[in-house]
């Protein structure tokens, strides 16, 4: 019956989608809310700092060096305007990293307890049906493996998603031909990601599975060698 659930269980996992077990893990481990507000905000300041960096070379190159007579004023009013920005920018992105590193390995430091936890509670009849190896993997690799996505992969997603609405914003304002050329050029991405995203899970399966085999045959061969002698 233990065997069962546990493969009725990890079928689900493996059902899910990307952001439905982010949001899974999120409603599991609160201490991944906390101050998450500011940190998303940080993150959308940092994001909107880098759109200000060409806006203001083509300022300058359209308004300020067009001309047979350069606007210097223009000019330094774009350079420092643009220098404030980076500035900004800069310590926006930092105090993201920070509050983002900090709240993660909370977080996770708490999720790995309550593994743990959930292993010790079950019964010996469930853990001797069970590798060893797959037991140990879920409260190590796994939640190793959610560090780094929270880490990297989580800001990445909610950067990228920012910079391509105010990208989106901006194209729309100087050249809806050129916003729709683009988003023509970017369907065929979006559907080859998907694609590609079923084959990883299905290969982080496999992972999963061989890093539980190799953690269940060493800890099978340290456990048995007293028996052994």
């Amino acid at each position: 019956m233990s065997v069962t659930t546990t493969g009725t269980i990890d079928s689900r996992g493996s059902e899910r989608g990307a952001f439905a077990t982010l949001a899974h893990g999120v409603r599991l481990t609160p201490e991944f809310r906390e101050g998450l507000g500011l940190t998303a905000l940080l993150a959308l300041l940092a994001t909107a700092g880098r759109i200000v960096v060409p806006v203001a070379v083509q300022q300058t190159i359209d308004n300020g060096l067009s001309g047979s007579q350069a606007d210097l004023g223009l000019v330094r009013l774009a350079c420092g305007l643009a220098l404030l920005a980076v500035v900004v920018t800069a310590v926006a992105n930092y105090a993201t990293n920070v509050r983002l590193y900090r709240t993660t390995e909370r977080g996770l430091s708490a999720l790995r307890v309550r593994a743990f936890r959930r292993v010790h509670d079950l019964s010996v009849l469930h853990q001797a049906a069970e590798r060893r190896g797959s037991l140990v993997s879920r409260v190590t690799s796994d939640v190793d493996t959610m560090s780094t996505f929270m880490q990297w992969g989580g800001l990445l997603i909610v950067v990228s998603a920012v910079q391509l609405t105010l990208a989106t914003v901006l194209m729309l304002f100087w050249s809806w031909q050129l916003t729709l050329v683009v988003y023509l050029c970017f369907l065929p991405l979006v559907l080859a990601v998907r694609v590609f995203q079923k084959r990883l899970q299905e290969a982080f399966g496999i992972v999963r599975t061989r890093i539980g085999a190799m953690l269940g045959a060493i800890a099978e061969t340290v456990v048995g060698a007293p028996v052994i002698r």
